[in-house]
């Protein structure tokens, strides 16, 4: 038996790469900016969303009817006619909740719009599959950058290979497209919600500067491959 001097042991420290280590806690508080979150029906009752931010004027101010044009302008029209035909019709796009983030703990403002369900006869595929749509803005780096899970797929929607579909991408992209042309008609940006971040060392000792909180205009959404994701936590029973 071998003896050990303890004294001799130096203590690990855990190191959790899912945190954020810049993350300032707290309610989101991003000045000039509405959250917009987009609720989607799963087939089986469940609810996802899509968290999206969008800048504002100072005198802007969210309404049920700014709720209910948005959600209108998602979920009609020819480029959601086009999308809803790769997802299921027990899946909708149900609404669309407005919070304004400009001060801490708003309450949410809840569409009351109809509802459009999916078109496709196809069975859906499980609730945490996606097609992620990447969301760019003028600057660089992965700080610039976000991206949109966008849920409620059929499986008219798989390609050979099990891929997605070229034409249910081409769908998607109009539809995402029309994003900031429906926040525009509102008085909205469409913009990443950056919340603030606390300077920090990196653990390769990069030093990471702190980040006021702020709104950053996208400039491109799109989906730029083919390849399925995945949202885990929509799939828990």
């Amino acid at each position: 038996m071998r003896v050990i001097n303890l004294s001799n042991l130096q203590q690990f420290t855990a190191v959790n790469l899912s945190s954020d280590p810049g993350d300032v806690g707290g309610p989101v508080v991003i000045p000039n900016t509405i959250q917009v979150n987009v609720v989607w029906t799963l087939t089986d009752g469940k609810l996802a969303a899509n968290v999206l931010y969008a800048s504002v004027s100072g005198a802007f101010q969210p309404t049920v009817t700014i709720a209910n044009n948005l959600l209108t302008g998602l979920n009609t029209g020819a480029s959601w006619t086009a999308l809803a035909a790769f997802m299921p019709n027990t899946l909708g796009l149900a609404g669309v909740r407005l919070r304004d983030v400009r001060t801490a703990n708003q309450p949410l403002i809840l569409s009351t719009a109809a509802a459009a369900a999916g078109s496709s006869a196809s069975p859906a595929l499980p609730d945490e599959t996606a097609v992620v749509v990447t969301l760019r803005t003028a600057l660089a780096g992965a700080q610039n950058r976000g991206r949109m899970f966008v849920p409620g797929w059929a499986t008219n929607a798989l390609a050979t290979g099990n891929v997605i579909a070229a034409a249910a991408i081409t769908a998607l992209n109009n539809w995402a497209n029309t994003i900031p042309t429906v926040m525009s008609g509102q008085g909205m940006t469409f913009s990443l919600g950056l919340r603030e971040r606390a300077a920090y060392t990196g653990i390769t000792g990069t030093q990471h500067p702190a980040r006021p909180a702020r709104a950053q205009p996208i400039t491109s959404q799109s989906v730029r491959d083919n390849h399925w994701d995945t949202q885990r936590r929509r799939g828990l029973k």
